[in-house]
């Protein structure tokens, strides 16, 4: 230890930290500077240890995100506590401000221990903008580039700043590398400069005391930070990391939605400390846009930076200084107030709650696409291994416009929400002339079914065996199926089992793929609806392999939709 000290003073640089008077004496209201200092520190070691594995590009960014996430080893931990680390920066920076504030710690010799403190507010929020969009997800993509069209608004060089933040007109690889390299370059570089600059600033000009002992009874209580400050800022950091720790744990770990789709109509929302200044933005409509975007938040950063010079009284006392206090506080009133009306009004957005639960349903089924192999055409791509999506796709590309499906698409044919579910077909029966059924198709008119419930459901049974050709049917159920069939007339113009007319479709195989394939291939074809047939023919529109998967998408509606009845 000799030899160590007589080459580097290090005893005398820890004494010389620790023995640092503190005027008044230790207070718990000190320890969010402290606080604040510690949560960054984590940030970066966390930040580092993230760094090992993610890839700053538009291909690999959302894999490697969730490499970290799923594979490696407490990655999900690691990634949860960077993830919640910027909002608690964000806390425990307004907890900081408010408390300078409150104690007038602005005042001389002060103020520019207050002006890097207000620097150091923007480069937080910068972080947190910046960092949220490297997972390249959903969420991030859509959130960062409504930030980046208010950047745009800027008068006269918006574009230009919109283009150099961006890499570019469009959002790709060069807006995610530019990012990454602001999240772990520029800005952990500004933000240690100016804290430094303002750690030096705190001690040499000490803890601001509280206003109203006088200085002899300031001096009679002090207290060295070593080791009653300490005490406090320790005790705060392990109750913070704990409140963290426990968060992430319960959440294991932080979200991660599906890969960044450029093509989809996404509604993106800020993360909450953004919030207010997104719904203030609805009160700005048009050219009036810019005023709610960039002039209103310009001059409340400049009043920021301004309040020491604007406040000039040499009293502490918040009493002494109500015109400033009641600014303060109605400005941090009306934050919270806008940011609790942007998450009552989405919690109340229908459209938002069914988007909400759509993604949660995309996020899990691309995690667990993921594990099967990520392309090397992007994240996006794991759908590729879901043939179920591709279908989806499919259908939407090629059916949507004539067919409804789950409140959408068109009427001019079969609602196939469910379709050929038992609760589809029993509607079917019971109205078959209805516009979600065959009522706008150029068919002619079925007789609506008279039959009672038992035999409806035995008919619907039996018919629904037919989807299943590799299965024998039972010959008790084939006996009541094909005499209820008899009864009704069903052979006066459907076919089965040889016999009855050709002006409907067959009900041999009835439901089952092949039947299914052959009425989208040609549904024209004469033991399907033959003359009667208005459908267009896919068969030489649609390969084969993406038929197969069409075919898969729409038959999943009919096993989900029976799924769901029988648990109900």
């Amino acid at each position: 230890m000799k030899w160590l000290e007589d080459r580097t003073g290090l005893k005398d640089l820890v004494k010389k930290f620790l023995d640092e008077p503190v005027k008044g004496g230790a207070k718990w209201s000190y320890v969010f500077g402290s606080a604040l200092v510690i949560v960054f520190l984590m940030q970066v070691v966390s930040g580092v240890i993230l760094s090992t594995s993610y890839s700053a590009s538009a291909t690999d960014a959302w894999g490697s995100v969730y490499y970290i996430q799923e594979r490696t080893m407490s990655g999900w931990f690691v990634r949860g506590m960077h993830s919640i680390g910027s909002s608690a920066m964000m806390v425990l920076a307004i907890l900081h401000i408010t408390q300078t504030f409150i104690f007038g710690a602005y005042k001389k010799p002060r103020e520019l221990n207050w002006i890097s403190g207000v620097f150091m507010l923007f480069i937080i929020l910068a972080f947190g903008l910046t960092g949220y969009l490297l997972p390249w997800d959903q969420k991030g993509f859509w959130a960062t580039q409504v930030a980046t069209s208010i950047l745009g608004l800027v008068p006269e060089i918006g574009d230009f700043l919109k283009g150099v933040v961006q890499g570019g007109n469009d959002y790709g690889n060069l807006t995610l590398t530019r990012f990454y390299s602001f999240h772990v370059f520029f800005l952990p570089a500004g933000l240690m400069t100016f804290m430094a600059i303002h750690i030096y600033l705190f001690r040499r000009h000490g803890v601001t005391p509280h206003w109203k002992p006088d200085e002899s009874e300031l001096k009679r209580k002090t207290q060295p930070f070593w080791p009653d400050q300490i005490f406090k800022d320790v005790v705060a950091a392990v109750i913070i990391f704990t409140i963290m720790a426990a968060i992430v744990w319960y959440r294991h770990g932080a979200e991660l939605q599906a890969p960044a789709d450029p093509s989809s109509q996404y509604m993106a929302r800020p993360e909450w400390y953004f919030l207010f200044l997104f719904q203030l933005l609805k009160y700005f409509e048009a050219d009036m846009e810019v005023v709610g975007a960039i002039i209103l938040p310009t001059i409340a950063s400049m009043l920021m930076l301004a309040i020491p010079f604007l406040d000039r009284g040499e009293s502490r006392s918040p009493s002494k200084r109500l015109p400033f206090i009641g600014v303060f506080g109605a400005a941090m009133a009306g934050i919270v107030c806008l940011t609790l009306m942007s998450m009552v009004g989405d919690s109340q957005d229908e459209r938002l709650l069914a988007q909400k639960e759509e993604s949660e349903v995309m996020a899990e089924r691309a995690i667990e696409l993921a594990a099967l192999g990520i392309p090397t055409s992007g994240g996006a791509a794991v759908f590729a291994n879901d043939p179920l999506f591709v279908g989806e796709q499919l259908f939407r590309q090629h059916c949507i416009s004539c067919h409804g499906f789950e409140g959408e698409g068109g009427d001019s044919a079969p609602d196939l929400t469910g379709y050929n579910s038992r609760s589809w077909l029993r509607g079917f029966f019971q109205n078959p002339n209805a516009v979600k059924y065959y009522g706008n198709t150029q068919f002619w008119e079925m007789p609506e079914s008279t039959m009672e419930e038992e035999e409806l459901s035995h008919l619907i049974d039996f018919l629904l065996k037919q989807s299943e050709p590799d299965t024998p049917v039972d010959p008790k159920l084939r006996e009541i199926g094909e005499t209820i069939m008899e009864q009704e007339g069903c052979y006066n113009c459907h076919t089965f089992n040889g016999k009855g007319g050709k002006f409907a479709p067959t009900l041999e195989g009835f439901a089952s793929d092949e039947w299914l394939r052959g009425i989208i291939e040609d549904a024209g074809q004469e033991k399907y609806f033959g003359k009667n047939n208005t459908m267009p023919a896919f068969k030489d529109t649609i390969e084969k392999d993406d038929m197969d998967k069409l075919v898969m998408f729409i038959q999943s509606l009919r096993k989900t939709s029976t799924s769901e009845e029988e648990q109900e």
